[in-house]
């Protein structure tokens, strides 16, 4: 009982750390000073661009982001701005599609790999071999930047100590569904409270692999995309961090996302994140501890950012651990009463302090009626606990087959390494008009 006691203190301790970190995050965006991103620098500062969009199977979504990639307000001749659209062993017409822009537009390149269909970062690890740009950005195949996001993505990097920038994504679909409006409420949370926060605070911003941009020379020094992680954009965030670069945060740069519809799609998406953030959390929490380029406050938020996804499991094991000291206490029972009962208040109210993050994201959007969906909340809560203690126990063989002799390749541990995307109908858009890529013949 004593050892169960002591997991229990240390769980305790765990979750009054995250639970303060919602508390300081959620007071910061409301009355903190706000940092700016250079964005007085927008439209004055333009270098050169390549933009990468990795794309298997996009065929509902192709023609969007590519329509909007042409209407971009961004200088585009002379080489300044290139597009380059992979199609990654796509069996729809998605290769087509991306011909048919190719060929109508000069600064956009088509890029065919019949042999790949190993995952995004195999494909972006293609791409920027092939960008002829400093500044390498990347958009999914269901994301929609307006005009004028690159202008804004770009400003930061003025400063030459900023090697990733991120841009705020926006759900398009939010009234799909309940599960699209409960999402809508997550990323108003994380992007307008959680990843303003941390950039006004000077701790650790998160690439979001997508709807944001990374300095070539900074990557090539990094050693590239890691091919082996399911979540290259935590990968490269923390790698960028203790390293000595900065990741710069632009809420003003919005770019809108088709989110996923059903609670099934949502599991897979989630379970991939997870698994994804969690192969990072074993491969880089000890450097980061040892980087001498960090603060300890910045050392702190990058290992509660690395954690982010166990925090779940630490609640589950936390609430068996405490049933069983309630049945099973005998003589310890009144040293683990403060774990115990803290423990339990944080199940039912100190998680919830995200909540207060989701709240405060709400009324500065001014959209106050979604304030009634957060009760709703609870069900992702409880759905998170079960999807994300199954990806720890998956991550956990992951990093075992690693060290054990897998060789680092995914591949040959269960074929992880592949494309596992969530599907998209591309019946939203910017323009309201959606676009399905309907008028190109089927492939075949």
């Amino acid at each position: 009982m004593i050892i169960i006691g002591a997991i229990l203190i240390v769980i305790f301790i765990i979750m009054t750390v995250y639970t303060a970190r919602h508390y300081i995050f959620f007071w910061n965006r409301l009355f903190g000073k706000q940092r700016g991103s250079l964005q007085d620098m927008a439209g004055y500062y333009l270098p050169s661009v390549s933009i990468l969009v990795p794309m298997r199977n996009e065929e509902a979504v192709a023609e969007t982001i590519l329509k909007r990639l042409v209407a971009m307000d961004y200088p585009k001749d002379n080489n300044q701005y290139e597009v380059i659209a992979i199609d990654d062993n796509s069996n729809d017409r998605t290769g087509l599609i991306i011909d048919t822009f190719a060929e109508r537009y000069p600064f956009i390149k088509a890029v065919h790999r019949p042999d790949g269909g190993l995952g995004k970062s195999d494909a972006l690890r293609v791409g920027t071999s092939l960008a002829s740009n400093e500044l390498i950005f990347v958009f999914d195949a269901d994301y929609q930047p307006t005009r004028a996001c690159i202008k804004r993505l770009t400003a930061p990097f003025l400063d030459p100590e900023v090697g990733l920038v991120m841009g705020r994504v926006i759900p398009i679909n939010t009234t799909q569904s309940l599960m699209t409006r409960l999402l809508d409420l997550e990323r108003s949370g994380g992007y307008q409270v959680d990843q303003q926060a941390r950039h006004n605070l000077n701790l650790v911003p998160q690439y979001g692999g997508t709807v944001g941009g990374i300095r070539k020379n900074i990557l090539q020094k990094l050693g590239g995309w890691d091919v082996n992680k399911l979540a290259e954009d935590t990968d490269i965030t923390i790698r960028c961090y203790y390293n000595g670069w900065r990741v710069t945060y632009v809420n003003i740069a919005e770019c809108y996302e088709e989110s996923v519809l059903s609670w099934e799609e949502r599991r897979k998406q989630l379970s991939r994140w997870a698994v994804g953030h969690n192969q990072c959390m074993l491969s880089h929490s000890s450097k980061v501890l040892k980087t001498p380029v960090l603060k300890w406050w910045q050392k702190l938020d990058g290992l509660l950012l690395l954690g982010v996804y166990m925090v779940p499991v630490l609640m589950l094991v936390g609430l068996l651990l405490s049933i069983v000291v309630y049945f099973f206490g005998a003589y310890w029972w009144w040293l683990l009463f403060a774990a115990l009962l803290f423990t339990l208040a944080y199940n039912n109210a100190g998680n919830f302090a995200s909540f207060n993050e989701v709240g405060v994201s709400v009324v500065l959007d001014k959209r106050g009626r979604m304030l009634w969906l957060l009760p709703w909340l609870l069900f992702n809560f409880f759905a998170n606990i079960w999807i994300c203690t199954g990806a720890f126990l998956k991550s956990l063989v992951i990093h075992s087959n690693n060290i054990t002799g897998g060789g680092g390749d995914m591949s040959k541990l269960d074929g992880s390494i592949k494309w596992d995307k969530t599907e998209k109908d591309g019946l939203y858009n910017i323009d309201g008009n959606g676009s399905n890529g309907s008028r190109y013949p089927k492939k075949g």
